[in-house]
């Protein structure tokens, strides 16, 4: 084995990440453009083996008070099971770092720690034999985090297994029974979806700050979302779920138009059978679905008169699409509408598209990590039936060991980076 490292061309970074099995867009060649448009100055790094790239890593620089910091967000890519190439990649880097003056390395693999069912039981043993590797690296552990965030790769995840899912049928199978409630509600709502083009993108902007200001946590800006639809191209999904008031009103006043025929019969036979309480039941039962449909008119025809318009966005969201997997990144949810469910149809849309494209994994993303019903997302994902997954975490390698030590105690003083 004759090891060298080096920076590789964006093609070569590219070729190596789409084809590996912890490859993740976070790692793609499209985040490094992304990371270039928007000012950053990311690095890819390498290692071949007589040319062959066997190892990899896009890496991103961020500053401290005391220094810059290079972060590998769910990086790097290679065979953690090779010691001899992980050894190698550790020290090499640990030599580019010191080269430009860095103060820490921090890696955050896509490895995972822990796997869960919905109720956060363990479906198998945790993965320490991981966090020994990296100690014998001279890596140091972080303590676990839980909760969301939207500032960075989340330390928890949700995922489904497409693997044995094959068509519309088998993947409608696959889901729990709300979700398959929910679907079939949408049929009969009407609610349409349509995926979004550039000039879109500032109605996007729009529900996800919406969204955002209700649930309290920092979304990002306008130019990010141009940004990720200018350099992910079609591995980007933006996509909207709208409905069509007059369209919705006016299926539910022919439903309503149908139950008064049924109920104009059943009518007569109570009349001839006044005894015959089945007849009663059955006009009882009609009724009330007629009520129930009334009720759907005159709140649909309520928010049409407050939109002001005969169509509105219900939700929406942003899909990036890997070889590996395809990734529910961000989205919104208009509160008025969400009596319409739309956001199970996005779901079911977007992973019958990773299905049909041979997808192995559909990845729900962020989840907080606790399962005692505080964590308003995970009921929503747990419902398609996947699992949870915790991630190795976080590891620092100093590169300047005193001055990281220094930089320690003035973030536990400060509290502050």
């Amino acid at each position: 084995m004759t090891l060298h490292f080096t920076e590789l061309s964006p093609d070569e970074y590219g070729h190596f990440e789409a084809q590996h099995i912890l490859g993740t867009y976070t790692q793609s060649i499209a985040q490094y453009n992304l990371l270039v448009a928007r000012g950053y100055k990311p690095f890819l790094l390498g290692v071949k083996d007589n040319e062959v790239v066997v190892a990899a890593a896009l890496v991103m620089t961020e500053m401290t008070r005391l220094g810059p910091v290079f972060l590998f967000d769910r990086g790097p890519l290679l065979d953690f099971d090779n010691t001899m190439l992980l050894a190698f990649f550790v020290r090499e880097v640990r030599k580019f770092a010191r080269n430009h003056k860095v103060l820490y390395i921090q890696w955050e693999p896509n490895v995972t720690y822990v796997k869960t069912d919905n109720k956060g039981n363990l479906i198998k043993a945790p993965n320490d034999g991981f966090l020994k590797l990296m100690a014998a690296r001279g890596f140091k552990h972080q303590p676990f985090e839980f909760g969301m965030s939207t500032t960075g790769s989340p330390t928890w995840e949700y995922t489904k297994d497409l693997s044995n899912l094959t068509d519309k049928d088998s993947i409608n199978q696959s889901y729990g029974k709300n979700v398959q409630y929910y679907l079939k509600k949408n049929r009969q709502f009407g609610i349409k979806l349509r995926e979004l083009t550039r000039e879109d993108l500032p109605d996007f902007k729009a529900l996800t700050q919406k969204t955002a200001d209700r649930l309290n946590y920092h979304d990002k800006d306008l130019a990010f979302y141009n940004t990720v639809y200018d350099t992910y191209g079609e591995d980007a999904t933006f996509v909207f779920a709208e409905l069509n008031f007059e369209t919705y009103i006016a299926e539910e006043n022919q439903k309503i138009s149908a139950l008064n025929q049924k109920l104009a019969k059943i009518q007569l036979k109570i009349d001839k059978y006044p005894t015959q309480d089945k007849f009663k039941r059955q006009f009882q039962e009609f009724d009330d679905q007629k009520q129930h449909h009334i009720t759907r008119v005159n709140k649909a025809t309520q928010q049409m008169r407050t939109a002001g318009q005969k169509e509105v966005v219900v939700a929406g969201a942003l899909f990036i699409e890997q070889p590996q997997e395809m990734t529910y990144l961000y989205s919104g949810t208009y509160e008025t509408y969400m009596d319409y469910y739309a956001p199970y149809q996005i779901q079911d849309k977007m992973i019958q598209k990773a299905v049909s494209h041979g997808l192995k994994n559909y990845n729900f993303y962020g989840i907080s990590g606790r399962f005692n019903g505080s964590d308003g997302v995970l009921g929503f994902k747990t419902a398609f039936e996947g699992e949870a997954r915790q991630l190795a975490g976080s590891f620092i390698l100093p590169v300047k060991p005193m001055k990281y030590k220094v930089y320690r105690l003035l973030k536990k003083i400060t509290g502050r980076k």
